[in-house]
């Protein structure tokens, strides 16, 4: 590890960590092999009196596959942007109705990261939510579609001359995104990060950070990737 990695090894400490995870209905990434790519996933729920915790089924499908019980797991999340990493290990399977759950011990270590490792999941385009912007270089508010999502930041779509007239670093508030399961719209405050091409002529992706993400917006923006998350497990198997 580096200097700005430490070790949580208490158990009541370990047990708050995930009960912090698992409140914000955290998405998370989980390494099946030591040096394996990373799956995705989801904290669902903890039982802390057998000291269980509940991971969702590994997307993609392929992923599913590999797991066995009995098997360890590498689990990476991110807590209010610092990235969280653990070991745990799979005691059994259980069906339900929306896929699998792993159930899995509760670590006997954790490790902070001070680094940022956040899921981001694409959407495709006819399910992309609308999102409106406004900045002080645009004369009037700027309805821009959502290409993908993180619990950190997003990308929108937006025509390159709307996008000329933003420096990077530039701050914009956002307004009315609805998020799928998620009961009301969202806003708050952008920064534009980068600018990417885009397949359509006179359009760029552009990559913002979400400024002053509080608890209660990441606990919206995670439950709107686990809906994202599972509907695309379920189109891969159609």
């Amino acid at each position: 590890m580096d200097d700005t990695d430490y070790t949580v090894e208490k158990p009541d400490r370990i047990a708050g960590i995930l009960k912090d995870l698992d409140h914000k209905l955290t998405v998370v990434s989980v390494r099946v092999d030591t040096d394996g790519p990373l799956y995705t996933s989801a904290l669902v729920r903890l039982d802390p009196s057998s000291k269980e915790l509940f991971l969702d089924e590994l997307t993609p499908p392929r992923a599913h596959q590999q797991v066995r019980i009995g098997m360890d797991l590498r689990v990476f999340a991110a807590l209010r942007g610092v990235a969280v990493r653990f070991g745990t290990r799979v005691t059994r399977i259980e069906q339900e109705q929306k896929g699998a759950l792993y159930v899995c011990t509760y670590p006997e270590t954790l490790h902070y990261l001070q680094r940022r490792e956040t899921f981001r999941v694409h959407i495709p385009m006819a399910q992309r939510p609308q999102i409106e912007l406004h900045a002080k270089a645009w004369k009037d508010p700027v309805i821009g579609e959502v290409a993908d999502l993180s619990a950190q930041g997003m990308c929108i779509e937006l025509s390159t001359d709307l996008l000329d007239a933003l420096e990077e670093q530039t701050k914009l508030a956002f307004e009315n995104l609805l998020l799928p399961d998620v009961s009301q719209r969202l806003s708050g405050d952008l920064r534009l990060a980068n600018r990417r091409r885009s397949a359509r002529d006179g359009f760029e992706f552009a990559g913002f950070e979400i400024v002053g993400m509080t608890q209660w917006m990441e606990r919206q923006t995670n439950i709107a990737l686990l809906h994202y998350q599972r509907e695309g497990r379920r189109r891969s198997m159609d």
